[in-house]
């Protein structure tokens, strides 16, 4: 299947044909005209010297943030105009990730960590892993401070390679901060010493085509309407403005959250009856998540030796679509990754789809199904291997 992939994310405007995972034709730009005025151009180019079109393409991967927000509208707008043409399949693909693609083409199996620079002192941020063939998230894309960024590092096992806009001193300073995690012992043992910092790895279009491929043979597609902008938050000035800060803060639940979500359960769909919750949250360990000290979610899990069971993840009817669930997700991975679970399982109702493709795009794989298990439908089992 040719693919077709657009980055427009940052100032470097890349364009690129894919047989599958093969490179057919790459294109960047680093002129300083808007991308606007180049991109167009570019994909005309393109499509000349490879003696192709949009009728031979099978789908288009394009990049969808964080980064610049005019580029990014730019490059979401031509792939919706090119998808609506000719009724082609598209796939979103957020720029850390495609990142982290392109480390796996160099390297193989390791930790990703993806960093793009946010200004006054924050990063964007996220991990990814690859191992034995199976790409996974690790952390969700965040916006962070690079010194909190770092505490996420502590305990990785395989190799890890930092990518991203890391310049001299940026480079410095998380060789620093990431030293400084770890007691002596472990600063001077080979684990520690097994990460690197990789530049030159190619154009981004090519990770945006690579994560595409992925995600499509994994069912995590659309038309042109699936695709939106990654904006990982508020503008600075704005958060000042509203006088507030929109930190998301992840806690364990107390027994005076859960009396809050019990006065508040109608808003938080949920299969279980609130009395099977209250049993489940003495049995199980819970989290709540806030931001501005409001519950927007919670979420619970048990481990049995070395393996974990998600029990659920719930968040708030009209706080959905907003990354609360991937939060929550992505600190249940950590809390697996850190207790040295080998694997995490879980299950869901095979028509509550957006949590299917939330569980697929983390790199959970279906390894079976219980038939007519909720009053609606079977049972979907997922696995995760930490």
């Amino acid at each position: 299947m040719k693919i077709l992939s657009i980055d427009t994310s940052s100032s470097i405007c890349s364009v690129a044909i894919l047989e599958d995972t093969k490179i057919i034709k790459e294109m960047h730009n680093f002129s300083e005209k808007e991308h606007s005025e180049t991109l167009m151009p570019m994909i005309d180019e393109l499509f000349k010297t490879t003696n192709l079109s949009l009728d031979n393409i099978g789908l288009i991967a394009c990049s969808v943030g964080p980064g610049s927000f005019t580029g990014i509208r730019i490059g979401i707008a031509t792939v919706k105009a090119f998808a609506d043409a000719k009724n082609i399949p598209v796939v979103g693909v957020n720029s850390l990730e495609a990142m982290a693609y392109l480390g796996v083409a160099q390297k193989g199996d390791g930790e990703f960590v993806s960093i793009l620079d946010a200004r006054n002192d924050n990063v964007y941020f996220a991990i990814y892993k690859m191992k034995k063939g199976q790409f996974s998230i690790y952390k969700n894309p965040e916006a962070m401070q690079i010194s909190e960024a770092i505490t996420y590092i502590d305990n990785l096992k395989l190799p890890i390679y930092f990518l991203g806009d890391i310049v001299n001193a940026d480079l410095a300073r998380i060789e620093q901060l990431y030293l400084s995690r770890v007691s002596i012992e472990k600063a001077n043992s080979e684990d520690v010493n097994k990460h690197e910092y990789l530049t030159n790895v190619g154009s981004l279009a090519i990770g945006v085509a690579l994560a595409g491929l992925n995600r499509y043979k994994n069912g995590i597609y659309g038309n042109s309407n699936s695709l939106t902008p990654m904006y990982l938050r508020k503008p600075q000035a704005q958060r000042q403005k509203e006088g507030k800060s929109d930190d998301i803060s992840i806690l364990e639940m107390s027994y005076t959250d859960i009396e809050n979500i019990k006065l508040n359960y109608s808003m938080f769909p949920n299969i279980w009856e609130y009395d099977v919750l209250q049993d489940d949250y003495n049995d199980s360990k819970y989290i709540v998540i806030k931001q501005n000290e409001e519950i927007y979610g919670f979420a619970g899990f048990r481990t049995i030796f070395e393996e974990m069971e998600i029990m659920n993840i719930v968040t708030k009817a009209d706080k959905r679509n907003q990354g609360f669930a991937s939060n929550m997700l992505s600190y249940i991975l950590r809390y697996a990754h850190n207790h040295e679970m080998e694997k995490i399982n879980l299950e869901v109702n095979e028509n509550n789809l957006p949590a299917i493709k939330l569980y697929k795009t983390y790199g959970f794989q279906t390894v079976g199904k219980r038939n007519k298990y909720y009053k609606d439908g079977s049972a979907i089992l997922m696995t995760y291997f930490v």
